[in-house]
């Protein structure tokens, strides 16, 4: 007990006497990632993604191998339960052995899920049960880091594009896991042959985290220190101007989760195919994220998330009146897609920004806000469906557009400022 109390005053002690990052070193932070560097990042970020989509594929695998389909909503709750807690102690894993290692061990760990998920035909539930808790696990870790590598590396100015471009991969790899996984299975050998492939992409991913870390050994970053998401440094995110971009995160996912959801409700109560907003919201996410990007970057981010938030309400209001119009349901979609799709991205440069300015941790406010976004992506969906089934889809729309009105309100009492360098960053990076 007196060697943990040594250890933890040593720690203590160590980081009083870090020295606050200042302009200066701000201003040795990059403008923008070597192409050798973000390029593999970003493929590596295609490939998780694509992994983590391919639970799409697992009721079509149950089947193949004479189970019922059903169970994958049993093994995807798993892998739920596995990311909440991965994402809890993945902070303080990255802290003793870095960034990228970690994650090539997390794409190691979702490599083990797709085999498993290839295996379920001779393994049996057990093998599925145990890939979603591997699938989520590393999901988790890879979610909850990828952002905090790229902080730290770049500018306050430059964080946006780069956090642009990687939430648009992963949209890539979401997005394209249930079609390439088809098409593999169609000719190929079934759903087991596609996650095989998906493993291998998953062995890839590995090799290009640790290629990553020897190219950036030589690039300037802060200091990995104070990563760990303790009770302490999550409270002081929360007590701060830094819980706002969290609150309007978490009330963000909240319509994303209950729109995606229960889509097939609301085309069916108007007799429209849901295919048309999940192909349209896909489409029109990642062509903005990979072509606004640089552009994004220059605007302030009070507006531009104010902005996003209308436009995100104006989508909600065009399904709200729309009584089965294909066009106004593309229309709709568009909209929705073009304001929340910027939003993640958006909100996560503000939150680690003004906690830079702040003197607090940047990767805990980025953590804290990606768990701000779980809460609503995985909690909203019950509300809503309880809503629904009291009253209708509908009324669920209702209640969205609510959310998003908050959101704006909350917006719009952000003080604006023009686009600078932050002039200090946390003390504990």
């Amino acid at each position: 007990m007196r060697r943990m109390d040594n250890i933890t005053r040593e720690k203590t002690e160590t980081l009083s006497t870090l020295k606050p990052v200042t302009a200066d070193t701000t201003q040795s932070l990059l403008d923008r990632l070597p192409a050798s560097v973000f390029a593999p990042y970003l493929v590596t970020a295609v490939a998780l993604a694509m992994a983590y989509g391919s639970s799409f594929l697992l009721a079509d695998s149950l089947r193949s191998a004479g189970f019922q389909a059903s169970t994958a909503g049993a093994v995807v709750s798993t892998g739920t339960v596995a990311t909440l807690i991965g994402s809890l102690f993945a902070g303080r894993l990255a802290e003793r052995t870095g960034i990228l290692p970690l994650v090539a061990v997390s794409a190691l760990v979702m490599a083990a899920a797709m085999g498993c998920f290839a295996l379920i035909g001779t393994g049996g539930l057990l093998l599925a049960y145990a890939g979603g808790l591997l699938l989520g696990l590393g999901w988790a870790i890879f979610y909850m880091l990828a952002p905090i590598q790229l902080i730290h590396c770049l500018k306050p100015s430059a964080r946006l594009e780069a956090l642009t471009l990687l939430s648009g991969s992963q949209m890539v790899g979401v997005g394209g896991s249930a079609p390439l996984g088809h098409l593999i299975a169609d000719h190929l050998g079934g759903p087991s042959t596609a996650y095989a492939f998906y493993a291998v992409f998953c062995a890839m991913a590995a090799a290009f985290a640790i290629l990553i870390q020897r190219r950036l050994r030589d690039q300037p970053q802060l200091p990995m220190v104070a990563v760990a998401l303790s009770v302490r440094a999550t409270l002081s995110i929360l007590r701060a101007k830094t819980v706002l971009p969290v609150i309007m995160m978490s009330l963000a996912a909240c319509t994303f989760a209950g729109l995606s959801t229960f889509q097939s409700l609301y085309a069916g109560s108007r007799g429209l195919t849901p295919d048309i907003f999940f192909l349209t919201f896909t489409v029109t996410t990642v062509a903005l994220r990979f072509s606004v990007a640089s552009m994004i970057g220059k605007l302030p981010l009070e507006r531009l998330a104010l902005a996003l938030f209308v436009t995100t309400l104006i989508g909600i209001g065009f399904l709200v009146v729309n009584a089965g119009s294909p066009v106004l349901y593309v229309l709709a979609t568009v909209f929705f897609a073009t304001g929340y799709g910027l939003t993640y991205s958006t909100l996560n440069a503000m939150v680690v920004n003004l906690a830079g300015e702040r003197g607090l941790s940047i990767p805990v406010a980025s953590q804290v806000f990606t768990l701000g976004h779980f809460v609503g992506a995985f909690g909203f969906p019950f509300f809503a469906g309880s809503l629904i089934a009291a009253y209708s889809f509908d009324a669920a729309l209702m209640v969205m557009a609510g959310l998003v009105v908050t959101n704006i309100a909350i917006a719009s009492r952000i003080p604006w400022r023009p686009r600078m360098e932050t002039e200090t960053i946390s003390r504990f990076p």
